[in-house]
């Protein structure tokens, strides 16, 4: 099972159970149950210029990356002014809040894992009583950030070709910076950079995890459980547990994607690549 979509901003609205507890922010929901998903939550957030979103805590893990804009990240009662780059993550029942800058709107992709319960279900945000705000904040500083989960990366740091490492087996031309994940104190899910340079391609594989895909930069194609797509920034798949998978950049310049895994990978037989098994079946059974 699969899903392919792109990113309308004019689909955005409140999230319901923030009525009451924000101004200004909207949220679309990229994959949810509604797209078959039973482990991912990934939406595309943004703030107004000026806007809020009180004080709350969730039974499930969050993670982020700001995509544009600026805003004030609180986190268990420290803030942080956020620029485009910057990531971070709140652990399950760690208090969190946002408030937007004055320059513009801000715009941030989100990852929820375990997936949140659907409107009409089991409540899974909660609200403390003090919504105070911040009065000021610093920038990310890895000097001072300490245990709060929070980091930063752009394209900018990608190493020229030349001087990279291997992403691993399979991987060869593929740029790979994990964001979020076990090292980083994160239980339910990752959160990572990816860069194809032009030609690369990963072969048909699988997983026993799900994963989704937001395109930042550069255009791919991806093929899911036989369907091609081509996609571009603001595209977005979600590829299900034994969805056949792979993706090909037959474009001119580099694409970048950020992607999520959900639940957090085994720690052996991450992929398993439908050539190999092939050529072992026909040495078995042959």
């Amino acid at each position: 099972m699969h899903h392919f979509g792109r990113f309308d901003p004019q689909t955005m609205t409140t999230p319901p159970e923030f009525a009451g507890h924000s101004g200004g922010y909207r949220q679309r929901w990229l994959v949810n149950h509604a797209t078959g998903s039973v482990h991912t939550g990934l939406s595309i957030n943004e703030l107004a210029p000026g806007g809020h979103v009180d004080p709350h805590v969730h039974s499930f893990e969050e993670s982020f990356y700001l995509l544009s804009g600026e805003a004030v990240f609180t986190i268990d009662g420290t803030s942080w002014a956020l620029r485009p780059g910057d990531y971070g993550t709140a652990k399950v029942g760690t208090t969190h809040a946002w408030h937007g800058g004055d320059a513009g709107p801000v715009r941030w992709l989100q990852m929820a894992s375990p997936q949140p319960k659907p409107v009409g279900a089991e409540r899974d945000t909660f609200f403390p009583r003090d919504r105070s705000r911040p009065a000021s904040a610093r920038h990310l500083d890895a000097a001072h950030l300490k245990d709060s989960l929070l980091g930063h990366f752009d394209a900018g740091q990608i190493p020229p070709p030349g001087q990279r490492q291997g992403a691993g087996q399979g991987l060869e031309g593929v740029f790979l910076k994990w964001l979020v994940d076990e090292a980083f104190g994160a239980f339910h899910h990752r959160l990572l950079f990816i860069e194809y340079q032009p030609g690369v391609s990963i072969a048909r594989h699988d997983h026993t995890f799900e994963e989704a895909y937001f395109i930042l930069e550069g255009e791919v194609e991806g093929t899911c459980d036989g369907q091609t797509y081509r996609a571009g920034p603001g595209d977005f798949f979600w590829t299900g547990v034994g969805c056949v998978h792979t993706f090909v950049n037959d474009s001119q310049a580099p694409v970048r994607w950020l992607e999520t895994f959900s639940p957090q990978p085994p720690r052996d037989n991450v992929f398993r690549f439908i050539a190999p098994w092939e050529q072992r079946a026909k040495e078995l059974e042959e």
